[in-house]
């Protein structure tokens, strides 16, 4: 390579240069030769020409000294075309590392949009997670509500192991729609279930369950499905109204 750029840089000094110009010395041509031929290998691996790897051989197979002729030849011609050669090899790499430069920022713009999209995915995720935590404990916190409601009754509810006495008898269908009426509204609970409202009416649950059964008929009472499976029963407008004009003035 070194005798390849000093011929070459010689042959460029004789071919290159115009009449009128300042004329180097012969050293100097030498000096600029031997630089073009030395960036070659350079050259080559800018190619992705595999020159240099046959001549030394890799690992298994012997390297071809014939092809130092070929190496020679790149030299040769690289020193003769040395200004050329060197200022089109200069403009190439800086363009190759521009690109590569702009590639690898776009790579990081990706990179980060990508985590700050992860980010937002994550924020997210926590936000769902909390708010379904929320629901599912204020649902508990109402359930156990209605069942304190439903286990307190009214204000002052009479025990239930305390029922009326056998010989009052068997109240009238009216009398137990008002019982339940009235265990509907007393209570500061807007949803009650069968079991307390037998609790706070005094009546069986089965007598309770058909009272409402005429309640919701005539369109005093209504059930709504609980959290639990266990119907929650309400009074509505008409059914209050009907409470109040059957208490006494």
């Amino acid at each position: 390579m070194l005798a390849a750029g000093a011929v070459g840089g010689l042959v460029n000094g004789f071919l290159a240069e115009a009449p009128e110009a300042a004329r180097l010395a012969w050293w100097q041509h030498v000096v600029i030769g031997v630089t073009a031929a030395f960036m070659v290998p350079l050259f080559l691996t800018m190619i992705s020409a595999d020159l240099i790897d046959k001549i030394r051989g890799t690992a298994g197979h012997g390297g071809d000294p014939a092809l130092l002729l070929n190496l020679a030849g790149f030299c040769l011609v690289a020193s003769v075309s040395s200004r050329a050669f060197i200022g089109s090899l200069t403009d190439r790499l800086l363009r190759e590392v521009r690109d590569a430069r702009a590639q690898a920022d776009a790579a990081t713009a990706t990179a980060e949009q990508a985590r700050q999209r992860a980010a937002d995915a994550t924020q997210a995720a926590l936000i769902a997670q909390a708010d379904a935590d929320t629901a599912q404990a204020l649902a508990r916190a109402q359930v156990a509500e209605e069942s304190i409601d439903d286990t307190a009754g009214g204000s002052s509810p009479p025990p239930r192991s305390a029922p009326p006495p056998v010989s009052t008898g068997t109240p009238s269908a009216l009398a137990q729609e008002t019982q339940v009426l009235q265990a509907l509204t007393a209570g500061h609970a807007a949803l009650r279930t069968v079991a307390g409202l037998a609790q706070d009416s005094r009546l069986g649950e089965s007598a309770v369950l058909a009272t409402l059964g005429h309640l919701q008929d005539k369109g005093w009472a209504l059930p709504l499905a609980g959290t639990d499976g266990r119907p929650r029963w309400f009074a509505t407008a008409a059914g209050k109204a009907q409470t109040r004009a059957a208490q006494p003035a």
